[in-house]
């Protein structure tokens, strides 16, 4: 059995922690991972692991805190640069949300479970880096009808279907199905130019629904306290 490392033996990175940590929450669910669990799979004593974190709620809010922080401040500032039109910051946004949300699949803890799972204060800071994203990708829309690029009847209701359809992805794509990432951004820029009433320019039509897409799905662990 390989000996534990302990915090003479050298610093164990944080990074580390939470890439294991995330991995096994994504795999296990928040509830059936414990802090042992989290240390096993870096490698050192659980006493080692009260030294960076004092519970495992302060490591999941560390997860979804960095996780939150980078992707808003990768998106919401492409969404708030008025030089450029609405119709191209969604378009950016969108493949942003796709390969930010693909290439780091393990971070997406997400849900009531998770949510109440952290303290008032943590949750109450998730929620506003939510917040901020949604409200951006609202601003913006708003902004494209007042410019003629998009149709829209009712703003706020067609900002959070377009989210959940982009939220959505993270459940099933594959990239070893039948779609590509870059062929997948484009089929869901097509049908999020189709919701806004607008013809997304030099992007391929909009997929048929449960057609191409449901041979990209991806078999994933559902655990029961998720």
């Amino acid at each position: 059995m390989a000996r534990k490392k302990s915090l003479d033996e050298g610093r164990v990175p944080r990074e580390e922690i939470l890439q294991r940590a995330s991995l096994l929450f994504y795999e296990r669910g928040y509830g059936a991972t414990s802090i042992r669990d989290i240390a096993e799979a870096v490698g050192i004593s659980s006493s080692t692991m009260y030294h960076h974190f004092a519970s495992k709620q302060d490591v999941l809010y560390a997860i979804v805190n960095r996780f939150m922080s980078e992707f808003v401040g990768a998106t919401v500032p492409v969404l708030r640069n008025r030089s450029v039109s609405p119709a191209e910051r969604i378009r950016r946004v969108v493949r942003l949300h796709i390969e930010i949300s693909d290439d780091r699949r393990p971070e997406l803890l997400i849900g009531n479970p998770i949510r109440y799972a952290l303290g008032p204060a943590q949750r109450e800071h998730a929620t506003a880096l939510q917040i901020a994203y949604h409200d951006a990708v609202r601003d913006t829309i708003a902004e494209g009808c007042r410019a003629g690029e998009f149709r829209v009847r009712d703003v706020p209701i067609t900002t959070l279907a377009i989210l959940d359809m982009l939220n959505g992805i993270r459940e099933w794509f594959s990239p070893a199905g039948r779609l590509s990432r870059a062929e997948l951004v484009e089929r869901y820029t097509g049908l999020v130019f189709t919701m806004l009433g607008a013809a997304p320019a030099g992007e391929g039509r909009p997929a048929v629904p449960g057609g191409d897409l449901a041979k990209n799905h991806r078999a994933r662990p559902r655990p029961a306290s998720r």
